[in-house]
Parts: structure tokens; C-alpha cells; sequence
């Protein structure tokens, strides 16, 4: 059975393409384009690993990775935080409890071992 990934991206075009990158390296892909509607795929469907975008309207993904953590049946998923304003070397925003974190001008393919990696523990 393959491993379920929630991805959170309020840009249609975005989720297309690394919804098709996630599903040819193997992995079973649900689509939010907001972290209100995230937030009850993640209590629905049970991701194996959430990615979601930084800035959306509604409900971001500071927001939504706060509420994943603060709620004890879905607190240990693994969070990944990507966005435009995140360095392409991956920088770090401290105030967001994720897991993992990439610019978005990082070719979508490339952080595949890193998510082989969270789904790993």
C-alpha cells in the first residue's frame, strides 16, 4: 500500500505538477487547496505526510501546521512547509513546528529523498 501524502497549495497549476511527481515515485496523493480543507482531509484521511504551501488565504500553512500539532491523533504526521520565501537552501522559520522545509524554486523531484526520509521513522 502506498504511502498517503496530503498536499496543501492553493496554486492549481502547483499541486498538478507535484502531485504527478509524488504519484510516479510511488506515493498515494490527496489534494487540499486550503488549509481549512486540509485540516479535515488530515482528520479523514490519515496522511502519511503532509506538504503544504506557506501563504494561502483562508488558513496558511503556519496556521494549519500549528493546528496538525496541537491535535494528539495527528500530531506526530510529518509536516512539510514550502513557499516562495523560504531560501533555496531550505531555510529554516522557527516559529512553525514542521519537520522540513523548502523553497519552492527547488526542483519539486529533488526533495524526494527527504520525504523517503520523514516517511522512514
Amino acid at each position: 500500500m502506498p504511502k498517503k501524502v496530503l498536499l496543501v497549495d492553493d496554486d492549481r497549476e502547483f499541486r498538478t505538477v507535484a502531485a504527478i511527481v509524488l504519484e510516479t515515485a510511488g506515493y498515494a496523493v490527496v489534494q487540499a487547496e486550503d488549509g481549512f480543507v486540509a485540516l479535515e482531509l488530515v482528520r479523514s484521511e490519515q496522511p502519511d505526510l503532509i506538504i503544504s504551501d506557506l501563504n494561502m488565504p483562508l488558513m496558511d500553512g503556519r496556521v494549519l501546521c500549528k493546528r496538525v500539532r496541537a491535535d494528539a491523533a495527528v500530531a506526530r504526521t510529518p509536516f512539510v512547509i514550502m513557499s516562495t520565501l523560504i531560501e533555496t537552501d531550505g531555510g529554516v522559520l522557527t516559529d512553525i513546528p514542521a519537520d522540513y522545509f523548502f523553497s519552492k524554486q527547488t526542483v519539486f523531484s529533488n526533495i524526494l529523498p527527504q520525504l523517503k526520509d520523514l516517511l522512514s521513522d
